[in-house]
Formats: C-alpha cells, structure tokens, sequence
C-alpha cells in the first residue's frame, strides 16, 4: 500500500518502474543494485526524517506565533474602542454645541 501511494504520488506506472529497474540492472549490474538501493533508502529515510523534523518545528512553533498574533489583535482592538469613544465624545459635544448655538440663535 505504502509503495502504491509513492508510485501515485510521482506519476510513475508500475510498467516505468519496472523499466527503470531494468536500465539500472543493465547500467550497475546486479552487484551494484542492492548497494544502490540502500543507498537511496537511507537518502529517503533521511529526507523523511528531515521532513519531519520541520513540520514538527512548524507546530511547536505555531501556537507562540498565534499567542504574538492574539496579543497584537487584542491591542489594536484596546487601542480601536478607545479611539472610538473619544471621536464618539467629541461628536456628542459637537452636536451639544451645534444645537445649543440653534436654540439660541
């Protein structure tokens, strides 16, 4: 199942695979081809491991990056209602001002 989804994964038949097995033998002989093919295992493995290495970092690292994130919106936010109640102030006042010179005038 596992070497069915790599073969999904790059596009690859069971028919080329088999040709490329065959080219292979043909180039390195038969001596050569269990070496090669730990060889690329051992490169594979360490690409997976390497893989790993940093979607774990990625995830370990996510929630401190959401917390800065949360903490900035949480900010701005404080900082947008107080803005908002001054002008909201100032308006209320102007409009006090502006009907008072109405009555008046």
């Amino acid at each position: 199942m596992k070497a069915r989804k790599i073969v999904t994964l790059i596009f690859i038949s069971g028919q080329e695979i088999i040709f490329a097995f065959l080219i292979a033998l043909l180039l390195f002989g038969s001596k050569e081809i269990p070496k090669l093919a730990r060889t690329f295992g051992n490169g594979m493995k360490e690409f997976r491991k390497a893989t790993e290495d940093i979607k774990r970092e990625f995830e370990e690292n996510s929630p401190e990056v959401a917390n800065e994130f949360k903490e900035i919106k949480e900010t701005v936010s404080k900082e947008a209602s107080v803005i908002k109640e001054n002008l909201t102030h100032e308006t209320d006042e102007i409009v006090r001002n502006v009907r008072k010179n109405i009555d008046i005038g």
